[in-house]
Parts: C-alpha cells; structure tokens; sequence
C-alpha cells in the first residue's frame, strides 16, 4: 500500500518561465516536505545506528522539490500516511513494519533551494514577497526534530519593482551562530518590441524583448538573538545573479562575475569574463579585500569550508581550488581519480567528514574518493563502480558515505539499477539489491535508513542499512534534493 502526496491549490492560466525558475534550475513553485524517519527497531543492520537506548528517531528528513509539470504551479502539499512496507513475499525475511506516521507539508513558494547547517541542527529555507515597498526576503530555520520553526527573520529591500527576480542563498559558517543571505537582485533595465519569423508561417511575430541587470546585497541573521542586520547593498552592478559562497568562522567569501554590456569598451571586455573574490568580514556590507579570481564562471559548483578555515571549490568536475580566507590566494590542485576524461556528463559533491576528510564523488566516472585537505588533497581511499544510468541531475548526491565511513551506497549500474554497497577500505561490492527499477539521487538518514529517489512513482523507496527493501511512497513533486 502507498501514501500520496498530493498538490492542490488555485490555479492559472497557463505560465509563463520565468527568469527566476531558469536560475535556480527549476520549473515551477518550490515546496517542502518534512517525512520521520524510520524506526528500525530490532533490524540488525540498524542497531549500530541506534541515537538512544530505544533505537528512535525524533528526527525529520525534508524533500525538496516542484510538483509535476501540468499541476497548479501555486500549489501546497497536503499531508499523507507514511508508507506501508511491499508484501511480505516480496520483502527480505529482515523486513520491518513502519511506524504509520505521516509526513509534514513544511512551506511552498521557495525563493532558492534550502541549505542544512554543517552539523544538520537546523535546516533553512527562505521565501521572497514582494510588497508596496519593495521585496520582504524571510529565512526561516526548521529544527529537523520537529519540523517546525526554530528561528525566523525578515529583511526589506527597498525599491526593487514588482517584475524583479530575487534570488536568495543562505550562507551557514562552521563555528558560527551567523548565517549570511547573499541576495542576487535581478530588474527589467529595459523593453523593446522585437520580431521573430513563426517556423511554420514563415511570418515575423512580435514579442518583447528585456534586459536585465544584476546586483548583490548582503544581510546576516543571528541565530542566538534572532536580529537580522542589512541589507548592505554591493556596488557590483552590472553582474551575474549567479554567484558562489562560502563562510569561515568570522568571514563571508563571494565569487561573483561582472556581466558584459554591449556598449562596454574595448578595455572591458577583454577583463569581462574574469570572476572576482570579495571577502567580508560576517555582519559587514564592506570587503576586506576583492580579488581577481582563476576560471569557471561561480555557479554553484560544490564549495566547503575546510578544518584550517579556508574554502575549497571543485572546478570542471576534475579539481580543486583552495582560497585562503586572509589573503585571497587561489591554489590549484588535481583530483588525480577525476581526470579521466568521460562523454558522460556527471554530477559532482564535495563534502567534509567530521574527522576533516572530503568526500568527493563523480558517478559519470564511476569513482569516489575521500581525500585529505591537509595533504592537498591526497586520496587516502578510492572506490570504483560502474556508472550509474543517471550520473547527471538533481538530486546532485549519487553515492553516499555511512556515518562510521566504513560503507559506500551508491546507485546501482546502468544495465541493472537497483543500490549497491562497498567496503572502503578495500572497495570491494559487499550488497547489491534491484527490482529493475533506475533510480537517480540517493540520501541516507541519521538513522542509517537509505532513501533512494527515481524519475517516476513510486519516486521514494526506502531500504535498511543492508540493502534490505522498506517500502515506496508516490508523490507529486519532482524531487530536487534531500536534507
């Protein structure tokens, strides 16, 4: 038996794309779901996974996505029963019953895709309303233990018209109570009627033509008093909505790019495409220094704050460049495990380990490592797998660590599916499992509990720390991300 989720909500006449949804790489409004998480109780594979002595969870896991193309964009969720497990013929004899628990519809209309603090105490979200005014910009941070709201504030942007995109990025800093909102404001500059020839017709077709000009502003929300300061607005018009950054303990590290103009001189042009580093000091709308950043263009590639209090980003899905907070410096160093070259586009992720190692995956190449940032980089473990038939798209996390590091989950290979497990220390496979089913983002649960997320419903399947068989749940978002 499932649950559903579904989408309802007053509808519209049609919809247009607009310039939001393109930068954040979503069609549609924004929504999140707060499912349990599930109670393993005596399942063997679970027990070393235990928080307490009765093997609970009072933790919540959220779903991040858009409902299905065709639903009414203005939706909101409605709450659903928690998923029954497959029958018994079908489950392994390690199967379990769930706890019929149900999900939590959280909020809809997301102005950016929520950011979990490092240690995953809280979760935030941020929602943009436009007013007389101006744009009121609201964080909100879920406490994953009850889905509901820990601390909330709101800043106001003065000024910004009606028909303005603004997209927000919470910015969590390691050891920190500060949470930065980088703030990329987007306006119409101008309109003008231009003429395209119909493909069948053969007759030029109006439609109108807009520019948009870009700048940053800054605000910071203090988790303890619940104050927001800002916004401070950046003198970096015109620029890319798009941008990256990162937070030490004390400092805001920003990577931005200035758009090319058309009546730009010679001059600029040639230095156009060069992205700048600014950094702040946290609470401040002024950089203590902005420097000249090296190639791609930020746009959210995988970027983390490392243990001696740099950033690291990974660049072209091959390596990594390490910034120094104090001076700027930019060091290039090479994943060697990610520099073969595949036709295969991929998804990559970087992420700290709470002993300071990253683990980074690039499931085109069918390759994980985990690597130490003190030895620039040095891999101390390297697993391989077979490609995944979907190494590429949302949800990014295709493979996934277990807490004690031990075990590696990834996607199953293209010619099966399914889930597979390996051993780190040697990279041996130690648990395979499919039904034939393909699925394309991959999270596990504090609790060790594996959610895997494909295409088409049932789009959620969750399995036990041993590959064993939970149960499905359908529901009427295309699934983004898994916090």
């Amino acid at each position: 038996m499932r649950s559903r989720i579904r989408v309802s909500g007053a509808g519209r006449d049609g919809f247009r794309v607009g310039r939001r949804e393109v930068l954040t790489g979503s069609v549609g409004t924004g929504a999140l779901l707060a499912l349990p998480n599930l109670n393993l109780g005596s399942h063997p594979a679970a027990k070393r996974h235990a928080a307490d002595s009765s093997g609970t969870f009072g933790q919540y896991t959220f779903v991040y996505g858009t409902p299905d193309l065709g639903k009414d964009l203005a939706g909101s969720l409605v709450a659903a029963s928690y998923p029954a497990p497959k029958t018994a013929s079908v489950l392994s004899p390690a199967a379990i019953t769930m706890s019929p628990r149900t999900s939590i519809p959280v909020a809809v209309n997301l102005a950016a895709t929520p950011v979990s603090a490092p240690d995953q105490a809280v979760t935030a979200v941020a929602t943009v309303e436009m007013t007389r005014d101006g744009a009121k910009v609201t964080l909100v941070l879920l406490d994953p233990a009850t889905a509901k709201v820990a601390r909330q504030g709101s800043v106001t942007l003065d000024g910004v018209p009606a028909d303005a995109n603004i997209l927000v990025t919470p910015v969590f800093a390691p050891d920190s109570e500060i949470v930065s909102l980088v703030l990329a404001i987007t306006k119409p500059v101008t309109r003008r009627p231009v003429y395209k020839v119909h493909p069948l017709t053969g007759k030029p077709v109006p439609r109108l033509a807009t520019t948009w000009r870009s700048h940053h502003a800054l605000a910071y929300f203090d988790q303890r008093t619940g104050a927001m300061t800002g916004p401070f607005y950046l003198d970096d018009e015109p620029s890319l909505a798009l941008s990256t950054a990162a937070a030490s303990g004390s400092e805001l590290l920003l990577w931005t790019t200035r758009e090319p103009q058309p009546g730009d001189p010679a001059a600029v042009r040639a230095q156009a495409s060069l992205s700048r580093l600014s950094v702040f000091p946290l609470g401040s709308g002024k950089a203590r220094l902005s420097v000249p950043a090296p190639a791609p263009w930020p746009g959210g590639e995988p970027v983390v704050t490392l243990p001696s209090g740099d950033v690291a980003r990974l660049v072209r899905g091959s390596g990594v460049q390490v910034c120094s907070v104090s001076t700027g410096d930019v060091t290039e160093l090479t994943v060697a495990a990610f520099s073969q070259v595949r036709s295969r586009p991929s998804a990559v992720t970087m992420q700290i380990r709470p002993d300071g190692t990253a683990f980074l995956t690039k499931p085109g190449s069918g390759v994980a490592v985990i690597a130490d940032p003190a030895e620039k980089f040095r891999a101390r473990a390297e697993i391989r797998f077979p490609p995944p038939a979907s190494p590429l798209g949302a949800p990014w996390s295709k493979a996934v660590l277990s807490a004690e590091g031990e075990t590696m989950y990834v996607l199953g290979p293209a010619s099966s599916g399914g889930l597979s497990a390996y051993q780190v220390s040697s990279g041996k496979l130690t648990a395979s499992y499919t039904e034939g089913y393909h699925y394309y983002g991959l999270h596990q649960m504090p609790d060790g509990t594996l959610l895997a997320v494909q295409p088409q419903n049932p789009r959620l399947a969750f399995f036990a720390p041993d590959l064993s068989p939970l149960g499905v749940s359908d529901t009427d978002l295309y699934v983004s991300a898994i916090f």
